[in-house]
């Protein structure tokens, strides 16, 4: 069922049309992934670190998709396999139910408690 877009009202399936969509995006002023030094370097050691372990460094739980920057980008870390330990980030932790990498963001590099529940 069509819904009208949240911008423009057209009609369309989700949120905003196809056109809308792409305007919003194209706004952002946010560096692409490889801009900001996401590389097939990076790529290739996430895949290492999350071979070795799934276990999230951040919460303790298993299930970690993502490798997060101990150091990040930000304040100077690096795609070195040393720097990435591996995070609940994409798919939140099944245990908590917590996206550990996004709740930590650019933080220093000390992991949070775990959260309560």
């Amino acid at each position: 069922m069509a819904k009208p877009c949240l911008d423009c009202d057209r009609p369309c399936a989700g949120t905003r049309c196809e056109a809308c969509r792409l305007a919003r995006s194209r706004a952002r002023d946010r560096p692409t992934a490889r801009q900001r030094g996401y590389t097939t370097e990076h790529e290739r050691n996430r895949a290492a670190v999350l071979g070795a372990s799934t276990v999230c460094w951040l919460c303790g739980h298993d299930g970690a998709d993502q490798a997060d920057d101990v150091i990040p980008k930000s304040k100077g870390g690096t795609s070195a396999v040393s720097n990435l330990r591996p995070a609940h980030g994409t798919r939140p932790c099944g245990t908590c139910g917590v996206r550990c990498n996004q709740v930590r963001g650019n933080a220093d590099a000390t992991p949070p408690a775990p959260p309560s529940r």
